[in-house]
């Protein structure tokens, strides 16, 4: 309804007029028509209690924040018979659904519209914490005291309160409540209260609803940072900040939660009050932290924090203590320098608490290791070095104790010391070892260790605990648990110095790792007997990499087959880096096995059968990949460059499938590889006085890849198939012009070509841009500019399509057609010192032709950018 209907005798309420709804409307594109409207909503048959209402649902732009304002208004009138007589009112909601709102009702005039409707919003928050705090005080839904009678205000099952012409109605508080934090539905209508008159129709006009009063309240964020130092003794740091809830940024909405933070550090060198001729380094290390927050509102709600009483606010508090021990002077005795110097002692303590609305934990963890790395000076016989040259160990132990209470609702209850909380304990020894040897020059051999232990007691109760029990070991009379966890890695790597012009090298490389869960639910029986032994379940797995390969150093070749000979050895040096390598991998991981593998497995010293089965255990997963790479690169007259490269993959993994290994074949080529570049520095001739510099290059690739995988019993003919073929093409201009004018041209092709189940896939996506960048300064006469003023020019096109040719089909039937063109101009200068200013349009046109959609839009920016610093007081 608007202006235009002049036979309902429409008039606009106060201070509403014809005005566009955006105020940048004249900035629009298009043409915008302007007309004052009303809604109009109309109901027959209306019965006391009953309603009629028109809602809107905030889906488009989200979710609305009515947290921000006091007031919501809204101009409300009547026609027709009904108003007058006290028989209808006027309402408006705003919540989440139909079964969780707040309301306002009130009576409206059809004389005129005012007076104007205004809602407090305070008035329903208290609402919503009054059933809030019924809610968890153990009451059953019910309309409460206050409220209409059951004509006006039925009982539907849920929680009702009322103050006045306020309502706040919620079906669960635990679930989805209303939420003036974020408002997802609004509806104004009509109910009727009363039955003094015969009453067919119903009319309501509804105009201009709005959020009025915003909330001002200041916000404020402060911090204090202080660092102490006590010459080379003791350093100290105090931390102190604070955040209130109603503390924002430009442009952002407030926490509504007080933040609160605190924290000290500091270091004590102990050994500043020991002897200076022990040579002892001794940092002790304390650090202290806590943190608050105070609610106003709960996150995410309109519930105010301070309404409800026993809240649990969230808080933490954690602090460390840390101490170790080293040697800072070589001891003047051999033996201490070879067991005393390279050896370190560490030990730490933490504890913790934290608390929030539902939750509740407390933690605390300690640790204590010796760290030994020795480093000795070579002793040789003859070309042979025969002791290592590196020795490191560490050992340690190490422990932890939590608890964790969880909780129904946010608020303490009597109920809450019958919780039994979730504990978790661990204390481990773990250790870890290695050395270095370099027997030859060019021969390095690396061998690591490393082992954890469970020293925590499960128990005889369960059958995991009792074979945990079992397997628990002694050392030296003392209890060392059940090792969790092992690793052994080796390196093996050698560059021989065969000749200057030749580098070979060869690297055998192995990684076994196991692993073994206490804490797994069921054992696992000995392998193919459903009766036989229990046993801790237990992964584990092993890689073995080999890799051989040289590099050829074309000038050196060169000059050991020709000696001096200068142009022979100018012709040989223009080839760069061919390099050749051969590689070969095998992986298998167990998965839930019964067994510790062989010695031989964990040393990757068996064959690939080896990997694929262990004393009758098949592997989840095992495969054997092979690689070939071939590359190289010359240098060639006229500033061209040309490097090319080969690469092939072939490779088969065993998959378990039920009780049997299926194979996946794989394949790929890389070949065609190469690239092209030209670069001119400097260019002689007339162009020198337009073109300093010219660099162009051009890459094409051609990949493939291919995998097959067998059908389970080896079935060739129902293997499942897929091939993929990817080329591309990339050439790329750049271009810098006297006086400083930038210049360059790009462009990328990529086609590919996919079979999978008989369906062959083909995409091709093209792209092209150009740039353009240079400095000029205007006329004094228009502006006098500190610097000069920067322009970017960049034009690019983009098109994909993809189609799609499915099994036994000819055509190749397309379903994306994407096309896109984007021109952009940037203008940006500085002002020194601390200022820069700039000015940026763009177009984009989008043309989605799978869909018949087209868009463009039009973009003009300009941004400014002030960069500040401020010091310290010290």
């Amino acid at each position: 309804m608007s202006t235009e209907n002049q036979d309902l005798g429409y008039t606009p309420p106060p201070g509403v007029i014809d005005e566009a709804a955006r105020r940048d409307a004249g900035l629009q594109l298009g043409v915008t028509q302007i007309n004052e409207q009303s809604l109009r909503l109309l109901a027959r048959g209306l019965a006391t209690g009953q309603h009629a209402e028109a809602f809107t649902r905030f889906t488009s732009a989200g979710d609305k924040n009515f947290l921000k304002y006091r007031r919501l208004r809204v101009w409300a009138r009547g026609r027709g018979t009904g108003w007058d007589e006290g028989d209808l009112h006027f309402y408006v909601k705003a919540g989440k659904d139909e079964n969780n709102f707040y309301l306002y009702h009130v009576p409206a005039r059809t004389t005129s519209w005012e007076p104007e409707v205004v809602v407090d919003l305070e008035r329903w928050l208290v609402l919503r914490a009054r059933i809030e705090r019924a809610w968890l005080r153990g009451d059953t839904a019910q309309v409460y005291a206050g409220c209409p009678d059951a004509t006006i205000v039925p009982f539907d099952s849920a929680y009702v309160m009322c103050d006045g012409p306020y309502v706040a109605h919620v079906r669960n508080p635990g679930t989805a409540p209303p939420n003036l934090a974020a408002v997802q539905e609004l509806a104004a209508g009509m109910l009727r209260v009363d039955s003094r008159v015969l009453l067919d129709q119903a009319e309501l006009w509804v105009d201009d609803i709005r959020l009025s009063d915003v909330v001002q309240d200041a916000g404020y964020a402060g911090a204090v940072d202080v660092t102490l130092t006590a010459a080379d003794v003791a350093d100290v740091a105090i931390s102190v900040s604070r955040r209130d809830a109603h503390y924002r940024q430009l442009g952002e909405d407030p926490s509504y939660l007080t933040d609160n933070a605190a924290s000290v550090a500091g270091t004590v060198r102990l050994d500043r009050f020991l002897p200076d001729r022990w040579g002892i380094a001794a940092p002790l290390t304390v650090r202290y932290a806590a943190t608050s927050s105070d609610p106003f509102y709960l996150a995410g709600t309109d519930l105010r924090g301070d309404a409800l009483a026993g809240l649990r606010t969230p808080q933490s508090r954690a602090a460390s203590y840390s101490l170790s021990l080293r040697r800072t002077r070589q001891a003047r005795s051999g033996l201490l320098r070879t067991l005393l110097d390279p050896a370190a002692l560490s030990a730490s303590y933490s504890d913790g608490t934290t608390r929030s609305d539902l939750a509740s934990a407390t933690s605390s963890s300690y640790a204590l290791g010796l760290d030994y790395n020795l480093s000795p000076g070579a002793v040789r016989w003859g070309p042979f070095r025969v002791n290592p040259a590196n020795i490191r160990f560490r050992t340690g132990v190490a422990g932890s104790e939590g608890s964790r209470f969880t909780y129904l609702v946010p608020v303490a209850r009597d109920s809450d010391t019958l919780a039994a909380p979730a504990r978790s304990r661990t204390k481990l020894w773990r250790s870890a070892g290695g050395l270095d040897l370099l027997p030859l020059g060019g021969v390095q051999l690396r061998v690591d260790v490393a082992s954890q232990r469970d020293l925590r007691d499960y128990g005889d109760s369960t059958t995991i605990g009792r074979l945990v029990r079992q397997e628990r070991r002694t050392f030296l009379g003392r209890d060392v648990g059940l090792e969790t966890q092992r690793s052994v890695t080796t390196l093996l790597n050698l560059t021989p110095p065969l000749a200057a012009w030749l580098r070979p090298r060869a690297t055998l490389a192995t990684g076994f790792f196991l692993s073994r869960d206490p804490n797994a639910r069921d054992p696992v029986r000995d392998v193919g007997d459903t009766a036989g032994g229990f046993h801790i379940p237990a992964g584990f797995g092993n890689s073995r990499r080999l890799e051989l390969g040289a590099q050829l150093d074309a000038r050196r070749l060169g000059r050991a087959l020709f000696g001096d000979s200068a142009d022979v050895v100018r012709l040989f040096s223009r080839l760069t880096g061919p390099d050749v390598s051969y590689g070969r991998v095998w992986t298998s991981s167990y998965d839930r096995a019964p067994l510790t593998p062989s010695l031989g497995y964990q040393l990757a010293l068996v064959g690939f059968s080896g990997f694929r089965e262990q004393d009758g255990l098949r592997a989840g997963a095992a495969a054997d990949n092979h690689s070939f790479n071939l590359g190289g690169g010359a240098e060639l007259p006229v500033g061209l460059r040309v490097r090319a490269n080969y690469q092939r993959l072939q490779g088969i993994t065993w998959v378990l499938r039920t009780d049997q290994q299926v194979p996946l074949h794989t394949r790929g080529r890389d070949w065609p590889s190469a690239t092209v570049a030209w670069s001119v520095a400097a260019p002689r001739g007339a162009i020198a006085r337009l073109l300093a510099s010219l660099t162009a290059q051009v890459t094409y690739r051609r990949r493939e890849a291919a995998t097959e995988q067998s059908a389970l019993g080896g079935d060739s003919a129902g293997a499942a198939r897929t091939q993929l073929t990817e080329r591309s093409l990339t050439p790329a201009v750049a271009l810098t012009w006297v006086k400083g004018i930038l210049s360059s041209f790009d462009a990328a092709r990529l086609k590919t070509e996919q079979l999978a189940a008989g369906n062959l896939f083909r995409s091709e996506r093209n792209q092209a841009a150009g740039n353009l960048v240079f400095a000029f300064r205007p006329p004094a006469s228009l502006a006098r500019m500190p610097r000069d003023i920067r322009a970017t020019l960049r034009y690019q096109e983009t098109r994909s399509t993809s189609c799609l040719q499915a099994a036994g089909q000819a055509a190749c039937v397309p379903y994306v057609d994407s096309r896109q063109v984007q021109a952009q101009l940037t203008l940006d200068t500085e002002f020194p010192p601390s200022l820069s200013a700039g000015f940026q349009m763009a177009y984009l046109v989008n043309d989605e032709r799978q869909t018949s959609r087209k868009t463009s839009q039009l973009a003009i920016t300009a941004f400014v950018n002030l960069s500040t610093s401020v010091g310290q007081i010290r």
